[in-house]
């Protein structure tokens, strides 16, 4: 079964509140950190992208580490609201998450077929 990156704006967003980070940097904690990871780098730059327009990361060019400018992303305080939702969101569904896997054991411990 493919996974979509439904959420890969939360996980971009809540790795930009331990600092200020680039593209490539986030990619590679989305893959040693998610313990399922979906994100590829055309979703994580399609997510960076509308999470700017949407406000919720500011992004600028740093020039101080190496001979070329890098693009940095910095979380805003949109983006805190948004990761706020984001948490809400993720609850609500794991409450459906959980009610799917405890009805479907049940059916599997009850089901000899």
């Amino acid at each position: 079964m493919k996974h979509t990156g439904r959420h890969t704006g939360a996980f971009l967003l809540l790795f930009l509140t331990e600092g200020d980070s680039y593209g490539g940097r986030l990619l590679q904690k989305c893959q040693e950190e998610l313990p399922i990871n979906p994100i590829d780098s055309a979703i994580l730059y399609r997510t960076l992208k509308q999470l700017e327009k949407e406000g919720a990361v500011k992004s600028y060019l740093d020039i101080s580490v190496q001979d070329k400018p890098i693009r940095m992303y910095k979380i805003t305080d949109a983006g805190k609201m948004k990761l706020k939702d984001f948490q809400a969101d993720i609850e609500e569904k794991m409450k459906n998450l959980s009610f799917f896997l405890s009805k479907y054991e049940k059916w599997q411990t009850s089901n000899h077929d």
